[in-house]
């Protein structure tokens, strides 16, 4: 998935991440919105069979796939940090296809558009991997419940979920692409990229360098600030408030070209409401809860205690409101599972040229894998495990409907009514489990069928997809669960540098779905009931009226939970790039996607490599 995503709130969407799981920006999106919508013969996998015959361009190449597993390497890495500190990690499709035609254009090779497709498919899986494994969220939240995966079993459950995503995504291309021909704008626009670098290569490699000239600047920042010490960890205000100092309340702006690249990325809507939301919560509410003993300090940890409760009701009426005003989606989706079932999708409910044995034996293979380490290692009913399987598999339907026809892949929505549908009394390890599965296999499903809607524009064939985004499986999973043990090792989980909204909000509602609102912090309970009224109400205005004045609740709640130096920076991001746009909309269009792909992958490598040298103590935390 080229877009970002944001995991809090669990959707997948292109260009400005609203509601719960990741989101990156693309200057084609306005483009593939008009034009994505092209007309599907009915024979159209004949047609792609013949044409590719006819022409027999590479495609399915040892370089394509190597520069893939390379890419995918390197933005799994990166993605495990950026999604802990900020709730959003950057797909990377559009990223891994221009530094790809960079690579061997700079090489003086040919690269055809279907090769740089195969290398985009395998880099894009990879990438979003962390949200498979479950490392920003559930599986991350078991850990801090005393009921951790081992390596051996996380890697297990991510490359079955992994797996189990994409052949729902195979199963669905025949019916959601080919014969009704839905827009998937993120997939039509990454074909137009790969399109537009071969017409016109000098383009791809300026985006190229703007990328490489924008992770070399982060990550020389980073090391100057982190390395050094010549650069603050935040620039504090010179007052404080009710006798707090401005380092306690966190007023400031965070030091952080991740976060500046990420307001980048997010639009000045959602800087906005996370500034907003902030505010409130840190300078309104936070002193209050001090003064009266409600919160013991000002640390990030005491005041996430009670701020995340607001937050989660905030996101979640917000997922809850907009699933039930897309009703017709989900009615489409349902009708989907049932001809899927009797087997009435047009032409073939497989994609052409997969063996659909093939797949049933990867399928099997898969379950019985998440069934053993469900049991094994969380103690769960194997009828259940497959009871959540079987119900996430029809949600996987539903996020890929919703993908297709506005390009928001509702994840985290059905992780969440996943996770509330298999809630315990007991143990939260059920409804933490039973929800990471919804998230994990609606995750590739949707990156599977929007690597899909790429190749039915480029003409690539959809059997060499899947292989491509098995191995991105893979070589995500290989890289993700080590990626994250040095990470959580090094830099402590919920900590304030690195605040892990997601894995909170994920924790929260298992404990308040387990122990009830009786459990909650004093006041916590009327916080989360009028915020979540609140987010519900900004829902609904938000689907009558278009105004770009209108906070967005998933970012309000965004906002309350994350250090108010954090969302200091990336509103200055959101209103930086709110006056590129308006001043030059063409070279923001162009170049600007590039630049903060590339600011965000720099600081997140150079943070994952200094993680690795505290964790083996090279050099102290």
């Amino acid at each position: 998935m080229t877009g970002r995503q944001n995991y809090l709130c669990g959707n997948i969407k292109k260009v400005k991440p609203e509601p719960r799981a990741y989101e990156t920006a693309d200057s084609t999106r306005a483009a593939a919105n008009v034009a994505s919508k092209l007309p599907v013969a009915a024979n159209d996998n004949k047609l792609v069979r013949e044409n590719h015959a006819a022409s027999d361009p590479p495609e399915l190449t040892f370089r394509a796939l190597g520069a893939g597993v390379a890419l995918g390497a390197v933005l799994a890495a990166a993605n495990v940090y950026t999604a802990l500190k900020t709730g959003y990690i950057d797909g990377g499709s559009i990223t891994a296809s221009v530094l790809g035609f960079a690579l061997f254009r700079v090489l003086g090779r040919a690269y055809s558009k279907l090769e740089n497709n195969i290398t985009q498919t395998v880099a894009g899986s990879a990438a979003v991997m962390s949200f498979v494994a479950g490392v920003a969220g559930p599986t991350a939240a078991l850990e801090r419940a005393g009921m951790p995966l081992s390596s051996t079993q996380l890697i297990t459950w991510s490359l079955a979920l992994g797996v189990l995503g994409v052949a729902i995504g195979a199963g669905l291309r025949s019916r959601l692409i080919a014969a009704e021909g839905l827009p998937f704008p993120t997939g039509t626009a990454t074909a137009e990229v790969i399109t537009a670098m071969a017409q016109a290569s000098e383009h791809a490699l300026r985006r190229a360098r703007g990328l490489l000239l924008g992770a070399a600047a982060a990550a020389a920042i980073a090391c100057v600030r982190d390395s050094f010490g010549l650069l603050p960890q935040m620039i504090a205000l010179p007052f404080g408030i009710a006798g707090l100092t401005a380092a306690e309340l966190s007023m400031g702006v965070s030091v952080s070209p991740l976060l500046f690249a990420t307001g980048l990325i997010s639009g000045l809507r959602a800087g906005a409401s996370m500034l907003l939301g902030g505010m409130f919560a840190w300078l309104v509410v936070l002193p209050r809860l001090i003064a009266a003993g409600v919160v013991q300090g000002s640390d990030h940890g005491a005041a996430a205690g009670w701020l995340l409760w607001p937050a989660v009701g905030l996101v979640l009426s917000s997922s809850l409101t907009a699933l039930a005003l897309d009703w017709r989606t989900l009615a489409s989706g349902v009708r989907d599972v049932w001809n899927l079932l009797r087997r009435r999708t047009p032409e073939a409910t497989a994609t052409p040229g997969t063996s659909p044995r093939g797949l049933f034996v990867l399928i099997a293979l898969s379950i019985g894998a998440v069934i053993w380490v469900c049991h094994t290692a969380l103690d769960l009913s194997p009828i259940k495990v497959l009871l959540a399987l079987l119900l996430s598999a029809a949600l996987c339907v539903v996020c890929a409907r919703g993908a297709g026809e506005t390009d928001i892949a509702p994840v985290g929505d059905m992780g969440g009514l996943t996770q509330l549908a298999f809630s315990s009394p007991v143990s939260k390890a059920s409804s933490l489990a039973c929800g990471g599965i919804a998230t994990a296999k609606a995750t590739q499903t949707a990156q599977m069928l929007w690597a899909f809607k790429a190749g039915h524009k480029l003409g690539a064939d959809p059997r060499r997809q899947v292989v491509a985004q098995l191995l991105g499986v893979v070589v995500g999973a290989l890289v993700v669960v080590p990626t994250y043990a040095v990470i959580a090792r090094a830099y402590g989980i919920g900590s304030e540098r690195l605040p892990s909204i997601s894995v909170m909000s994920w924790e929260a509602t298992a404990a308040a779905v387990q122990g009830g609102l009786s459990t909650l912090p004093r006041y916590a309970a009327a916080a989360a009931g009028c915020a979540f009224a609140l987010g519900a109400l900004l829902t609904v205005l938000g689907k009558r009226s278009a105004s770009p004045y209108l906070p967005s609740p998933v970012a309000l709640g965004i906002g309350v939970l994350m250090p108010l130096s954090m969302t200091a920076a990336l509103f200055i991001g959101s209103v930086c790039v709110a006056l590129l746009q308006a001043r030059k909309p063409t070279w923001t269009a162009e170049n600007l996607e590039s630049i903060a792909g590339g600011v965000i992958a720099g600081e997140s490598l150079f943070a994952v490599i200094m993680a690795a040298l505290i964790a083996f103590g090279v050099i102290t935390g």
